[in-house]
């Protein structure tokens, strides 16, 4: 909880700065239309020697998930996805090489996450029922709140199309400060007011352990069912949960002013979320694919 509230801490000041350096930014931009001509401009550029740099702030909105890469057998349906409010901002660095082409890096805080609820069947997964702890195959529905915040680094290659097109891909990692996954496994009722879901201790061959709704569950004539749903908490998964984790990711910036901008990328891990370590409560490789979009304040020329 600590390390959750100084992530937080950190990027509300750094969100702080960043908004800081734009109002500064276009302060500053404004002032220089009215002090100085074109033609000094350019004159203070070439004398710091930045003609081939360029340098951006940006934020941007994401929106994704964290999925198999294919349809696993286990998953029989998804019953529900909601993306979480996933934020990215941060700086960026790019070095020209010729008009068209370039070298582009920088660092974002950023975060990803969402919720989801599906059915599943055969899942080795481990769960908590009240207070005893089970692993083994697992028959019922599975609702999953998944978070991860951290800093991304991309090294990407830049495609300037034209003056106010660029076309950008490459490689990115991320190092993750928070890494949370909860949720339950839970099942409705039949007609006859038999708990649906449950899981096998061990194997499929184990013991049979009922597992009830998220709400109480009472049978034909009033009487409570005494089955408890399955829940997953943070502190089973933090140590199975990849702090270093990288991928692709291709995108566009379109400049429609001398310094603002919009950008559209996509990103995908290809290493997945939970590790290989001994003990893992979850067998099912889940990888990172997001969508980000938002604007750019492009810094100098």
């Amino acid at each position: 909880m600590n390390i959750q509230n100084n992530m937080k801490g950190i990027a509300s000041r750094f969100f702080f700065l960043c908004m800081m350096i734009l109002c500064s930014l276009t302060a500053s931009a404004q002032i220089d239309g009215i002090e100085a001509d074109k033609s000094e401009k350019e004159d203070i550029i070439a004398g710091i020697d930045m003609r081939h740099w360029n340098f951006d702030v940006r934020a941007g909105y994401s929106i994704g998930g964290t999925m198999p890469r294919d349809f696993p057998a286990e998953m029989r349906g998804i019953n529900s996805f909601a993306p979480k409010f996933n934020y990215r901002f941060g700086v960026d660095v790019e070095y020209r090489f010729n008009p068209h082409w370039g070298l582009f890096s920088g660092i974002y805080f950023e975060s990803k996450g969402f919720k989801g609820d599906a059915v599943m069947k055969g899942f080795d997964v481990s769960m908590k029922q009240g207070t005893v702890e089970m692993t083994g195959p697992y028959f019922g529905n599975v609702e999953m709140n998944l978070s991860q915040t951290g800093l991304t680094i991309p090294v990407q290659a830049s495609w300037y199309i034209n003056r106010k097109l660029k076309v950008r891909g490459g490689l990115y990692i991320s190092i993750l400060s928070n890494r949370q996954m909860s949720g339950y496994a839970y099942g409705k009722l039949d007609e006859n007011g038999n708990a649906t879901a449950y899981i096998r201790k061990g194997d499929i061959r184990g013991e049979l352990v009922e597992i009830g709704d998220k709400v109480d569950n009472y049978d034909k004539n009033g009487n409570l069912i005494p089955a408890k749903p399955g829940e997953f908490t943070s502190d089973m998964f933090e140590d199975y949960m990849r702090v270093f984790q990288w991928g692709v990711d291709a995108g566009l910036d379109w400049y429609f002013s001398r310094h603002w901008g919009a950008f559209a990328d996509v990103s995908y891990g290809l290493n997945a979320v939970f590790n290989d370590k001994p003990g893992n409560p979850i067998n099912l490789g889940l990888y990172p694919l997001y969508g980000t979009f938002g604007i750019v304040y492009k810094i100098g020329r």
